[in-house]
């Protein structure tokens, strides 16, 4: 059976037009679950300021963002010599771990990838911990896996789990690691869309901290690509005197700049995710045949019960039927019974627990009479 897993991707969503190719070439457009982007999509208007900007793409564009830059520290109420304005979280990433060369990066297991794509590029030796979905973090023994010189990674909420993290154990953890010469790169890409700005730790001060936050998710600019990460006053100064200063283009920028103004827009969208990541939830547990994790961002990981489920079964038989998801049995630490889903509108989800009923209904699933028979375990 074919797979959407390569090395181009990493194994990532979102990759609709190989999907298509293999899957859904005659039936129009694929409902993607396998990305974890705003559902609400796009600020209203945001097209129509773009096309009228288009013209725009003859000059060069702003060097570091400047003026989106400048809007964006004040709208995070942290200073603008503190923060860095990239393609997209994923590029700040590797920018950074590129940047600090650390010998040894500790990366989270089950999480996203790039990070140890980055520390392999890098040329550092990589480490993985263990952050098994439904489980609490234990700082203290996080903590003292770090040493001189160490980059410790931390994805908050994590992915592809949906867990959050509370402020005051990554504090501990940084005043922890900070203490015997390791720094901390804390992923906040998600927390935005959790509506629980207060764990983050971007306001924090610290000489062994970075913070990353991907606006494209936020902002469902996918295609523009934009991001941004707080740092130490020193570092972010270097990396911008010696960067690339036109890692953004003009687009993303204008985009950047539109969305901080958008009124309402936030809120929206977080009253959606709210109210559709408890619709997936029920309708999900209701089959008998899942658990769901909990979790705080706009995508929820399951797991099936029974041990004959297979997650490329699943995608396969949704697939051909216009929907995708993303598959997880290719995060360290996931088996075949795994997958993620985005939290999409009510008509989407809908569609997709309706497709899950009948796939579990089918031969296809190898379920016995469409149900587990089991409980959310």
């Amino acid at each position: 059976m074919l797979s959407v897993f390569d090395d181009e991707t990493g194994g990532h969503g979102g990759d609709l037009a190989r999907a298509a190719k293999l899957w859904n070439p005659d039936r129009g457009e694929l409902v993607d679950f396998s990305s974890n982007i705003n559902p609400l999509g796009p600020a209203p208007g945001l097209l129509d300021h773009l096309r009228i900007a288009l013209p725009e793409i003859v000059s060069y564009p702003s060097p570091q963002a400047r003026e989106f830059r400048e809007r964006l520290a004040a709208f995070m109420g942290v200073p603008v010599e503190r923060l860095i304005i990239g393609n997209g979280a994923n590029e700040l990433i590797h920018l950074l771990i590129l940047w600090s060369r650390p010998q040894r990066v500790l990366v989270p297991s089950p999480s996203f990838s790039e990070y140890e794509r980055a520390a392999v590029l890098a040329g550092a030796r990589v480490e993985r911990y263990s952050l098994p979905p439904g489980n609490e973090v234990d700082f203290d023994a996080l903590g003292r896996k770090t040493g001189p010189g160490d980059l410790l990674v931390f994805c908050n909420p994590n992915n592809p789990t949906g867990m959050l993290s509370p402020r005051g154990g990554l504090s501990h953890l940084l005043e922890t690691s900070a203490g015997k010469g390791a720094s901390l790169m804390v992923d906040e890409s998600f927390i935005p869309l959790t509506g629980r700005p207060e764990e983050s730790l971007r306001d924090f001060q610290s000489e062994h901290l970075w913070v990353i936050t991907s606006l494209t998710k936020l902002w469902s600019l996918p295609g523009l690509r934009l991001g941004c990460a707080v740092g130490p006053e020193k570092l972010t100064g270097a990396i911008t005197r010696w960067g690339d200063p036109w890692r953004v283009n003009i687009l993303a920028q204008k985009a950047g700049i539109y969305c901080l103004e958008s009124k309402g827009y936030l809120e929206k969208s977080l009253a959606l995710i709210k109210k559709e990541r408890e619709f997936l939830t029920r309708g999900f547990l209701e089959t008998g045949a899942f658990h769901v994790y909990e979790g705080s961002a706009n995508y929820l990981l399951l797991r099936g019960l029974e041990a004959v489920f297979n997650v490329e079964d699943y995608q396969d038989y949704l697939a051909r039927r216009g929907v995708l998801i993303r598959r997880a049995d290719n995060f360290f630490g996931l088996d075949q019974r795994y997958f993620r889903i985005a939290v999409r509108t009510r008509p989407e989800n809908l569609r997709l627990i309706r497709e899950t009923e009948a796939y579990l209904k089918s031969g296809e699933s190898k379920i016995k009479n469409g149900s587990a028979g089991g409980e959310n375990r």
